[in-house]
Formats: structure tokens, sequence, C-alpha cells
């Protein structure tokens, strides 16, 4: 990373890789189908990328500040269809790169493992028809959480400028 960047920002950076990650691991099925050990790979060094200039100590207190918030965003979710989560995650992603908060570098490590992703969920298109609304229901859910929880701030300015 060029520059300084503050703690918050690269946990900012860290957390569309980690909740995919957490998606990821239950979808896909590394040694059984090809290309899926590539994409978890793809995405564990995405969930790495925004600490790798750090002094090791910074880097895992950052790590584990990012784990804890996922913990928090995905508590109750744990019982609902993966495909749910899945469309959540996927949805406020879209969102965020639609609004300017967030820009997905082409080519990047979190910008293969997202089309890898995205394309085995293609294969159920039945499933993804059933559950978007309530992906794009949970996907507000989410963003207000990141908001109170002070991450992303001054999305609401930039989606108005949309």
């Amino acid at each position: 990373m060029v520059g300084y960047v503050s703690d918050r920002h690269r946990c900012e950076y860290a957390l569309p890789a980690v909740l995919m990650q957490r998606v990821a691991r239950i979808i896909l099925e590394p040694g059984t189908k090809e290309g899926h050990a590539e994409c978890l790979e793809f995405l564990e060094r995405a969930c790495n990328e925004p600490f790798v200039d750090l002094p090791q100590d910074r880097a895992n207190k950052l790590r584990r500040r990012v784990m804890t918030l996922q913990a928090e965003l995905l508590l109750g979710y744990e019982d609902r269809p993966v495909i749910t989560v899945f469309l959540m995650v996927i949805i406020w992603l879209r969102d965020m790169l639609a609004d300017g908060t967030l820009v997905l570098i082409a080519g990047s490590d979190f910008d293969l493992a997202a089309t890898c992703l995205i394309a085995q969920i293609e294969k159920h298109d039945d499933l993804v028809e059933g559950a978007y609304k309530s992906g794009e229901k949970n996907a507000r859910k989410l963003a207000s959480k990141l908001e109170l929880r002070g991450y992303y701030q001054g999305r609401a300015a930039r989606k108005a400028a949309a």
C-alpha cells in the first residue's frame, strides 16, 4: 500500500474478502472440484493483502479485529441457507462498488476469487432466484451494522451523489 493507511481502512479493505472466505469455505470443495483450491488461495491472499507491509504484531492484531467483526456481522446467520449469506455479501459488495466506496482492481486476488465464486453460484440459478430478496434485505442490514460500527463512513453521501 502506498502512503499512510489507517488501521480502520486496512480492516475495511480486508473485510469483503474475509466475509467471502467464510462463505467459500462452505460452498467450495477443494480436492474434489477443479479450481476450488485456487479460489480459496486467492481469497486467503486477498484477506492478508492489507496487512503485508505491517510489523507482524500489528498485522495479527488487525487480522483478529477483522475476524471478530466478521463473526459479529454473521452472528445469527449460522442456520440460514448459505445462498442467503452469499447473496447478502455479494449484493453488499455490488452496492459498495457501485457507489464508489470500494474499488475492485481487475486481476487482483479478490477479483479472481469473486469471479470464481459467482460462477459457482450461477450454476444454481434456481436457488438464487428464491433467495434474492432476502439477500437484498440482509445486505442493507449488513451495511447498517458496519456504518454503526464506524466502518465505510461517508457512504450515505456517496450513495446520494451516485
